[in-house]
């Protein structure tokens, strides 16, 4: 019963936005997460239907988020109130509410709605006809820290205490909540909530030697040696002499990248 939005950001990873994003899509995964709009503009030009939310949106491309239909995450009054004036000067007076998502900090101290304003903005939400609470998240600091789990689970208890109240003041339909990135689905099973964010974890890597173990990687990376010559000792190799042999050696150059 729980949704999926999976991390996308910097070509998933490496391993290629479209290529990922579309095998997403056929499984049939609820949304997909970017860093920056232009990355989800090139999803929706590859054929990318479902639902992308922008991790770090800019208010001088709100619009080309609202032709692309790509959710914002709202962190501050400024960009709510930014993003608004974009939505009234974009759309119809009729269209159906935009989708966003809402992110509270909870102690991770990056992006985020403080605690003490969190009734102000409902109030504003609920006064806002132009828009709609798709979720509301926030991100935990400690999550794959085993030594600090202290700090995480205070960030799900206050987290549990801002849903409630989103749930209590809130008009409009119930928002999706989600705190957990791929340590937390590990460690903090019980706060799955309504979704969990996989990003790393979903590509087969995990800081747990253990569950490193259960996991597999989705994408090797490989190339071919060009040519192998002797260097030596006291030679340099490359761009201003960066390397210096130690003693005589063998090396191999290898074909990857620039």
């Amino acid at each position: 019963d729980t949704h999926i939005m999976a991390m996308v950001k910097a070509a998933s990873y490496g391993g290629g936005s479209f290529e990922i994003a579309s095998v997403l899509q056929y499984q049939k995964v609820s949304y997909l997460a970017v860093a920056y709009t232009d990355e989800g503009v090139e999803l929706r030009k590859a054929g990318i239907r479902m639902p992308i939310m922008v991790m770090n949106p800019e208010p001088a491309s709100f619009d080309l988020m609202i032709e692309n239909f790509l959710e914002p995450e709202i962190y501050s009054f400024s960009v709510l109130s930014s993003f608004i004036r974009s939505l009234e000067a974009k759309l119809p007076y009729n269209s159906p509410p935009y989708p966003v998502h809402i992110e509270v900090d909870t102690g991770m101290h990056r992006l985020g709605f403080d605690t003490g304003k969190i009734s102000s903005l409902i109030s504003l939400l609920n006064s806002t006809r132009s828009l709609k609470v798709a979720s509301v998240f926030s991100h935990l600091a400690t999550a794959d820290d085993k030594s600090n789990t202290e700090f995480a689970v205070r960030q799900i208890t206050l987290f549990k205490i801002i849903r409630q109240q989103f749930l209590d003041e809130l008009t409009e339909a119930r928002p999706l909540f989600h705190i957990l990135n791929s340590a937390g689905i590990i460690n903090f099973p019980d706060a799955q909530f309504d979704m969990v964010r996989p990003g790393i974890g979903l590509y087969g890597i995990a800081n747990d030697p253990v569950v490193q173990e259960k996991l597999r990687n989705v994408g090797t990376l490989k190339s071919v040696i060009s040519q192998i010559k002797r260097v030596n000792k006291g030679e340099s190799v490359g761009y201003n002499r960066a390397f210096i042999a130690p003693e005589d050696i063998t090396i191999a150059i290898v074909a990857i990248g620039y």
